[in-house]
């Protein structure tokens, strides 16, 4: 009777055990793919936001900059890629830019010139 009942401990405890490595398995997948989708949104943002100084630095030389087949150029040089749609509007005092990346950010940025 004793070893019967060790036995059913036994397996009840690998039971436990198992359902809670399937639940931490399936939560640590999770968690890194949450971590990966993240990741990949800050990059965008750091490009996006690297790429707005890189202009305000640069206003001087805006007309150098133009967009054909996704790809945002400067100076026939890839400024950035995967760029849905992009808009620019020059006024006297101001750079109006409106630029989708990737369908993840939009933005709209005015820029002042000197």
């Amino acid at each position: 009777m004793k070893n019967s009942f060790t036995i059913l401990e036994l397996i009840v405890t690998l039971i436990i055990s198992s359902v809670v490595i399937i639940f931490s398995t399936i939560f640590l997948k999770n968690s890194y793919l949450e971590n990966s989708e993240s990741l990949k949104l800050e990059e965008a943002k750091i490009k996006m936001l690297s790429t707005k100084i890189f202009l305000e630095k640069n206003i001087d030389e805006i007309s150098e900059l133009y967009y054909n087949n996704k790809k945002l150029y400067f100076k026939n040089s890839i400024l950035l890629d995967n760029i849905e749609e992009f808009n620019i509007q020059k006024t006297q005092n101001f750079v109006d830019i409106f630029i989708n990346y990737d369908e993840k950010i939009i933005q709209s940025w005015q820029i002042k010139r000197d």
